[in-house]
């Protein structure tokens, strides 16, 4: 896999990210095959871009400004 860091990302708008500083990261993987490594994800798949859109709304504060921002963080 290929990995690279493409911003650094603060939000100031909730308790929690106001204390924090997130890495965004971009991984190119020669296959889409990932494996979960914490009991506390119980969901891991791989969604086309118009469907984390759709679902926006239902994400973090911090998964919400990378999509927004998705087309030119994939640069």
């Amino acid at each position: 896999f290929d990995d690279r860091i493409v911003a650094l990302l603060n939000d100031d708008t909730t308790e929690v990210g106001s204390v924090h500083l997130g890495i965004v990261h971009v991984f190119k993987l020669a296959k889409p095959k990932v494996q979960k490594r914490e009991a506390m994800i119980t969901g891991l798949t791989f969604l086309p871009k118009e469907e984390l859109r759709s679902r926006r709304e239902t994400m973090e504060t911090w998964s919400q400004i990378c999509l927004d921002s998705l087309e030119r963080l994939l640069g």
